[in-house]
């Protein structure tokens, strides 16, 4: 397979779209309120993630498929590997924290969708929402996580 190669004039182009893109997201980290709100934020899901990953391997296996050396989080596996693990979560709540879409309409997405958001882009929408929605996101988190370390009353 050959080299792709572009046009001095394209390089420019490409250089000039990268160094734009950099100060955008120079400019959203120069608010240290954002930046403290998206580092809490990713921090909280990757918590959520996490724990929740250490129920999705133990289901997996139990239901005979391979372990993965990255497990994909899918919002229609959720609730049936808490389930199995012995929790009983509400399945909205899960919905919002892990699902794909969330169930308040087009425009408001899950914690999962917003993480994806703030993590692979900086998306400047999610940004907003993320500071609009901060108590609801946050309490979604905090709900599954409290579940999980209060098991005993949940399951």
């Amino acid at each position: 397979m050959s080299k792709p190669k572009i046009t001095e004039e394209e390089k420019k182009k490409l250089r000039n779209s990268a160094k734009a893109e950099l100060e955008r997201l120079e400019a959203i980290y120069s608010d240290e309120e954002v930046t403290k709100l998206l580092d809490d934020f990713k921090g909280k899901y990757n918590l959520c993630e996490s724990v929740y990953k250490v129920i999705l391997v133990r289901y997996q296996k139990a239901k005979g498929l391979k372990p993965k050396e990255y497990l994909i989080v899918d919002g229609r596996q959720v609730e049936a590997a808490l389930k199995f693990a012995g929790y009983n979560f509400d399945k909205a709540l899960l919905t919002e924290i892990f699902g794909a879409k969330s169930k308040q309409g087009k425009t408001v997405h899950t914690v999962k969708k917003l993480r994806d958001a703030v993590t692979h882009s900086i998306d400047s929408d999610a940004v907003q929402e993320i500071t609009d929605r901060k108590q609801e996101l946050f309490g979604y988190m905090d709900t599954f996580l409290s579940g999980i370390r209060d098991f005993d009353t949940v399951a």
